[in-house]
């Protein structure tokens, strides 16, 4: 009775085996799911980012031929087909105001980053830009000593290819 017994649950457990194969329905309708990104952020905001790091006011030391603007940077995020452009502009002429009515001039270059554009949608990891100022020394040899100053304008735009 035992070895009928045992046979009978060994075939059972063989049956219990086998219903899951069968447990499929072959006109079970199948479907696809799309899982895709926004362009928006969670708070709603456009994804598309860019950040320009430009350099803080800068002192250059008199009898400087070039003085090197640092903390020059940038970063992007953009959509496909668009690139981050930055150029930096200046008079090319550093002015001292001794008096009223007085103004002197010590003229210079700007090298390097000047007209900067990234090569393409990403920029990252950051890109270490150069910048320098710099003073011919027959410039400087001509100037009266004071304090000369200028404005740098950094403008950082979004173009398209």
């Amino acid at each position: 009775m035992k070895k009928v017994i045992s046979v009978l649950l060994a075939v059972a457990m063989l049956a219990a085996l086998m219903i899951p194969a069968f447990a499929l329905d072959q006109n079970t309708p199948k479907g696809d799911v799309i899982v895709k990104t926004k362009t928006t952020m969670e708070d709603g905001k456009d994804a598309r980012r860019y950040t320009v790091t430009i350099p803080a006011d800068t002192v250059i030391a008199w009898g400087a031929e070039e003085t090197a603007l640092t903390g020059y940077t940038a970063e992007a995020h953009l959509a496909y087909g668009e690139k981050l452009s930055v150029t930096v502009s200046g008079n090319g002429n550093m002015t001292y105001s001794p008096e009223d009515g007085v103004t002197l001039e010590l003229p210079y270059t700007l090298e390097g980053d000047t007209a900067y554009e990234s090569t393409g949608a990403v920029v990252y990891p950051v890109a270490d830009l150069a910048l320098s100022v710099n003073i011919a020394a027959d410039d400087w040899n001509a100037a009266v000593v004071g304090e000369y100053q200028d404005t740098l304008t950094f403008t950082a735009a979004i173009v398209t290819e």
